[in-house]
């Protein structure tokens, strides 16, 4: 391990946050995540060298007493949502523009000089972007590198995994749905592991700057699908196959709608099938150099039929229960 041993994890009782943390505790480092509520957090309890803490990250004050003795700042934060606006939503304005400019900020205060920043493959390919989503995060990688700090980012594609809520959506939705119309049926994506996406992380947590300063990388898988085909891929897994059909742009964009009507966090909104106007795959940007990626049709296979599917134990103990 290095000298580096403070490091703040910003989303870090997230999907991908749990495991950039796994990576850092491994290494003997020590590890900061805030949250809004401490019950969120509580799965990284297990980690011994994490502490969690209850904090509002979007206070001034209470960001730089965070930031105040860090090495190295990881920032996960990011939201898929937000009400409509001009150039983006308040939502993607506050989490993807704002709440970097305010870290970068405090970190350039106290002496904090190493940031990690997580973006989104898509920036950067067209100017200006389809979506709110795109061009916020647009906004917030110039605000990082605007900063005079020591950066890195990474720009993952979808991210898979086993606690995932893309393909076990998928999964979920096949296995009560005969017929599934599919919004960005031909988009094209290139999704990455989240194990694979902590790899890089900490690789540039190790790495303290050296060969990943200021340098911008994708973050990708081996395989590329149009989103059909995760679909498809995800209902075989649990061993159902729905008729799976594209349709128009007005047609998905009325779908989004209701959706967004509903409580909850929509399935789809309508600026995610904005999102899907241009391919998320690798164009010309450079990758991560991690020695090797996970193969999606092989893990996400895996982790979709331990979940989704009952286990010979599980079918043993109904049937037991039955003869009751």
């Amino acid at each position: 391990m290095s000298k580096t041993k403070n490091v703040l994890v910003i989303g870090g009782s997230g999907f991908l946050g749990q495991a950039v943390c796994n990576q850092l505790a491994k290494a003997g480092y020590r590890i900061t995540v805030p949250t809004r509520r401490y019950d969120r957090a509580k799965h990284l309890l297990t980690l011994p060298t994490c502490q969690i803490v209850e904090a509002n990250i979007h206070d001034r004050a209470t960001l730089g007493r965070l930031v105040s003795g860090q090495d190295i700042v990881v920032n996960l934060l990011g939201v898929l949502h937000s009400k409509p606006g001009k150039p983006y939503g308040q939502n993607f304005r506050v989490n993807h523009v704002e709440f970097p400019k305010a870290l970068c900020t405090a970190m350039s205060k106290h002496g904090a000089k190493r940031i990690v920043h997580i973006s989104a493959l898509g920036v950067g390919v067209q100017n200006p972007a389809p979506s709110m989503y795109l061009r916020s995060k647009t906004d917030g990688e110039a605000v990082v590198k605007d900063s005079g700090l020591a950066w890195t980012i990474l720009r993952p594609s979808v991210v898979f995994g086993r606690e995932d809520k893309f393909l076990n959506t998928f999964a979920s939705l096949a296995k009560i749905a005969p017929l599934i119309p599919l919004a960005g049926a031909d988009a094209r994506f290139q999704p990455v592991s989240v194990g694979d996406v902590a790899k890089a992380i900490f690789a540039c947590v190790e790495d303290q700057g050296k060969d990943t300063l200021h340098n911008t990388y994708d973050l990708v898988g081996t395989e590329i699908f149009t989103l059909k085909e995760l679909v498809q891929l995800s209902a075989r897994a649990v061993g159902k196959n729905p008729v799976v059909f594209g349709i128009p742009d007005f047609a998905a964009k009325a779908q989004a709608f209701l959706m967004e009507l509903a409580p909850g966090e929509p399935l789809m909104s309508r600026d995610n099938v904005d999102s899907m106007k241009i391919d998320n795959i690798r164009t010309s940007g450079r990758t991560f150099p991690l020695s090797s990626y996970e193969c999606l049709s092989v893990v996400a296979t895996e982790y979709l039929r331990a979940k989704h599917l009952p286990s010979d134990l599980d079918e043993f103990r109904t049937r037991a229960h039955r003869q009751d």
